[in-house]
């Protein structure tokens, strides 16, 4: 019977859906949700944003950048970072942001998390002179050709190694503003790798600078 009906409604163009426990706890347990609505929610109160208390930091950061050579973002996501400093840096002022979409707190697939944060940052890709780049970051780092980073920042694996390496890597190139997100007790990773090149000159939230 089950079958039957599912077959009925794929037939009309329709899908049975239903929330996993993991969306449940996801969502706010005041109130009732449709599917659309908790998806919807879901959307808009993902995890991987940055506060808003690291978005007015990393401003100031991106404003004391040296506008004539470019910022590196490794680890775009949903972009809201890359947003963030888009609308900080000169127009002119290239922004690379690297993601590999591997990985995101939705569990949506690489393809549809890839053309979301491309929607996304449309404007900025188009007019703002932002590089959306598809890459793991080791594969940018060999292909970088460009100048030394004004700005650099880190938000991508938070493993120790990962991090540790980026750090590496931003240092080797002489980047001028090193910094990053999630300096934080849950993320040992980057605590670690932070710590071990002298620890955060500053730090806003979990945003650390060198």
């Amino acid at each position: 019977m089950k079958n039957l009906i599912k077959r009925l409604f794929n037939h009309f163009g329709y899908e049975l859906c239903r929330l996993s426990p993991e969306e449940h706890l996801s969502l706010d347990d005041q109130l009732r949700f449709n599917y659309k609505e908790a998806q919807i929610y879901r959307a808009l109160t993902a995890s991987g944003q940055i506060s808003m208390e690291e978005a007015r930091y990393l401003f100031e950061l991106v404003r004391e950048s040296d506008p004539s050579r470019p910022i590196i973002e490794v680890g775009t996501l949903y972009g809201a970072s890359t947003l963030v400093m888009c609308l900080a840096k000169h127009p002119g002022q290239t922004l690379y942001a690297v993601d590999n979409f591997s990985w995101n707190s939705l569990g949506i697939s690489s393809a549809i998390h890839r053309a979301a944060t491309k929607k996304r940052l449309e404007e900025c890709i188009q007019h703002f002179g932002v590089k959306l780049i598809e890459q793991p970051a080791a594969r940018f780092y060999a292909e970088y050709d460009d100048a030394p980073p004004a700005l650099y920042f880190c938000d991508a694996d938070h493993s120790y190694e990962a991090v540790k390496q980026d750090i590496a890597w931003a240092k080797a190139r002489n980047s001028t503003i090193i910094c990053g997100d999630d300096y934080e007790p849950q993320h040992t990773g980057v605590v670690r790798a932070v710590d071990e090149v002298g620890g955060p000159s500053a730090l806003h939230g979990g945003l650390w600078r060198l």
